[in-house]
């Protein structure tokens, strides 16, 4: 109890650090918008992409397959599990093959169904037709389909509205048995579509886990699955994966560094001396980005908190190198100018990220420099008066293994030629290859995402690979120049099909077009009358079609003002005619694409359309992402090589830059054998590598003067610094998430390279440093 007394201090500090953490999150806005991580200036393709990305349809599709039972019983299935989600207001569209359309709007719809439909032409009208459609509806009276045809047969005998409402689903494409859309297997499908954005990941979230518990509510048989995929369902297979992997690391990782630093130090109080600086150094990063920007990042709070784990030296630095009889106030002074070049350096390598151009890399530069200088400063300040004056105990290093580190300098000719062979080697074989591909930065499983092809291409859904839109002055003129770009593009044959604004409201050109083409009221009513010659019909039972005809003359034709009363309408338009700013735009998405050459010499004939290869503007991102992270990252390089000059001399300075230059050269080209493709994320990682090295190189390089029990303690304090560094990267580089992957193997591979280089390079004992 006494002893524990004695780090009361401490602890109160630790206590106070942690519940400061809720008031400050309390108080600063996290977002995850991504545009973030795109440079300030952008082409319009790629502007146009990250609108998509935020709010369009194809971002809040979600797609469900049921399978596993009888087709009767998967009909009921997806009937209950539509309903459901109809009920629950998530959804703007549910379809499955059922029609889902209130007596409000289908009233509305079917006043305007000759506007509207592309199915009521003039051909229609003639009485060979007429006779053809009399026909079909006497045997549909004869039949279970009676009651709709009661309903809509007489008013409507051209099925004008149902070919309407048939035009709007996709049961051209898809077989519907039992009312409801099935494909081979048999497999129900329905088609949902969120009012949440796509990025909304939480919301997101909530629709997948609303499909669940609609299909489970269904009392579905054994043996019967749901399968479902979308944004919703990558979001949470995304959410679920790094958090299985942050759980594990977490656990395992901090079992194992308070295992060695209770092994080390004798006291598992180091954990709190460690935490202390890390804990400070969070807090002024989300108050600093905060101030700055006016929100935090999320993406630049996790990098900024991994690059953080440099901080987490400092602590063990501090206590490692107390000389026997020397009080922990008076080691802080003496490794304070060591400490201090090497934070300051760090720093100095990050600032250029906030002149990159990308808000989210400059947020994660400044969290990072931020942090590093809070932790540094409280290591410096803090501990030494939390602590009592002789630190904590620390078990010596093997003495073998301390000398055999020491001797090291001995191997620097030989370890040079080994790095300039490497050189050599990565220029010939032209270094290690970027990464283009955005689903390499995914964590959903490839088996998920094959999933979703299948779903897609079942059901029909829109091609998300390319993009195309138009725009206008106004509603009418988008929807005009999207009916035009349609025309041009289906009769390229490029394409089997296109999803535009027009299919579900066409402009009220053409819907005024259609009506003028219509026969008038005389013409009508002789040609339905010849058309009935024969048949059971009484002659005033059309009298509705006839009505409905002259009432269509009269009514002004539907824009999307119009609209609050037919929702469904009003949902199908919204994500492909939307207004901005400076205009209107009409989203075109191509369905089942046969040749994108065609498609794109097609979308070329058409003026002010524009085409959106999603892989391609992507790949371009990315690549522009990285060529800025590197350009900057050798910005950065050129000024801490200037500060290293200035604090230890132009030798000093150049042998720590070579020891960090060898350690990156070594981490690139195990991971060119390795067979990885560099992402963003490795190269924020050798960013935490590049201030790891230099403390590493730093803090040898200034025993080197010094008698061999200085250098032995100094030598251990970095030793410490790299297991515990390992024991948490290693494990990160075994994780399937990405970035976890990436970063761990970099650091992983890094520290190691790092620590060996700055053994070797270091000053023979008695050199001037």
């Amino acid at each position: 109890m006494t002893r524990l007394l004695r780090f009361l201090p401490l602890l109160v500090v630790l206590a106070m650090l942690g519940a400061a953490f809720p008031l400050v999150l309390r108080h600063v806005e996290l977002r995850s918008d991504i545009s973030d991580f795109l440079p300030d200036t952008r082409s319009p393709e790629a502007v146009f992409l990250l609108r998509e990305l935020r709010e369009g349809a194809g971002t809040r599709l979600l797609i469900a397959g049921i399978e596993g039972a009888p087709a009767a019983e998967l009909a009921r299935l997806s009937r209950a599990v539509a309903t459901a989600l109809d009920a629950s207001g998530d959804f703007a569209i549910v379809a499955n093959g059922t029609p889902r359309i209130d007596d409000a709007e289908a009233a509305l719809l079917f006043a305007h169904r000759y506007a509207l439909s592309p199915a009521a032409t003039p051909d229609s009208f003639t009485e060979p037709a007429l006779r053809r459609v009399l026909e079909t509806l006497l045997d549909g009276l004869r039949s279970s389909a009676e009651p709709l045809l009661r309903r809509f047969g007489f008013a409507d005998p051209t099925g004008a509205f149902l070919a309407l409402l048939r035009g709007w689903s996709a049961e051209a494409r898809i077989g519907t048995e039992h009312g409801v859309w099935m494909a081979a297997g048999p497999r129900a499908l329905i088609l949902a579509q969120t009012r949440a954005a796509g990025l909304d990941t939480g919301a997101q979230q909530r629709a997948a886990a609303a499909f669940h518990t609609a299909f489970a509510a269904a009392h579905p048989p054994p043996g019967a699955r749901l399968l479902l995929s979308g944004p919703g369902v990558f979001a949470a297979e995304a959410a679920t994966a790094v958090r299985a992997d942050v759980k594990l690391v977490s656990t395992v990782s901090f079992l194992l560094v308070a295992a060695f630093l209770f092994w080390r130090y004798r006291s598992p109080i180091m954990l709190a001396v460690v935490a202390v600086p890390l804990a400070v150094g969070t807090l002024a990063g989300l108050v600093v980005v905060d101030a700055v920007f006016g929100h935090v990042h999320g993406a630049a709070l996790g990098f900024g908190m991994t690059m953080l784990g440099v901080c987490d030296d400092y602590p063990i630095l501090l206590v490692t190198n107390r000389a026997p009889g020397e009080s922990l106030r008076q080691t802080a002074r003496r490794i304070w100018p060591t400490l201090r070049l090497a934070t300051v350096a760090a720093v100095a390598g990050l600032v250029p990220m906030l002149a990159s151009g990308f808000p989210g890399l400059a947020q994660l530069g400044l969290f990072a420099a931020a942090g590093l200088a809070g932790a540094a400063l409280s290591t410096r300040f803090l501990l030494p008066a939390l602590l009592p004056a002789e630190g904590l105990p620390v078990r010596p290093l093997p003495e073998r293994a301390a000398h055999a580190l020491l001797r090291l300098p001995a191997l620097r000719w030989p370890v040079l030629a080994g790095l300039a062979l490497v050189a050599v080697a990565m220029a010939l074989t032209g270094g290690p290859r970027l990464a283009r591909d955005i689903a390499d930065l995914s964590p959903v499983p490839e088996a998920v995402r094959n999933l979703d092809g299948e779903l897609r291409g079942q059901i029909g859904a829109p091609d998300v690979r390319m993009l195309l839109s138009v725009t206008g002055a106004d509603a009418e003129a988008a929807l005009r120049a999207a009916e035009a770009a349609a025309a041009t593009l289906m009769a390229s044959g490029a394409i089997t099909g296109l999803d535009q604004p027009a299919r579900y409201l066409p402009s009220t050109a053409t819907q005024r077009a259609r009506i003028a083409a219509l026969p008038d009221q005389a013409t009508l009513a002789a040609r339905l009358d010849a058309a009935r010659e024969g048949l059971p019909f009484r002659a005033t039972a059309f009298a509705p079609f006839l009505g409905g005809m002259d009432e269509a003359r009269r009514l002004p034709p539907l824009t999307p003002a119009d609209l609050g009363a037919a929702p469904l309408l009003a949902a199908r338009l919204a994500p492909l005619l939307r207004q901005e700013p400076d205009g209107w735009r009409a989203l075109l998405l191509p369905e089942g694409v046969r040749d994108f050459a065609a498609l794109r010499a097609a979308a070329a004939t058409i003026p002010g359309l524009l085409l959106v290869d999603i892989k391609a503007e992507t790949e371009a991102l990315l690549g522009q992402g990285i060529a800025t992270a590197l350009r900057w990252g050798a910005v950065g390089g050129a000024l801490v090589l200037l500060l290293l000059g200035a604090g230890r001399g132009l030798a000093g300075g150049l042998r720590i830059a070579l020891a960090l230059a060898g350690a990156l050269l070594l981490t690139f080209g195990a991971l060119q054998a390795l067979g990885e493709q560099i992402t963003i994320f490795h190269l924020t990682a050798a960013l935490l590598l590049a201030g790891v090295g230099m403390d590493y190189a730093l803090f040898i390089s200034r025993s080197g003067a010094e008698d061999t029990e200085a250098a032995a303690r100094a030598l251990g304090a970095v030793i410490s610094c790299m297991v515990t560094t390992l024991l948490t990267f290693g494990l990160l580089s075994l994780c399937r998430t990405p970035v976890l992957h990436a970063t761990g193997l970099t650091v992983c591979i890094g520290v190691a390279s790092a620590f060996l280089l700055a053994c070797t390079l270091a000053p023979r004992r008695g050199a001037a440093t």
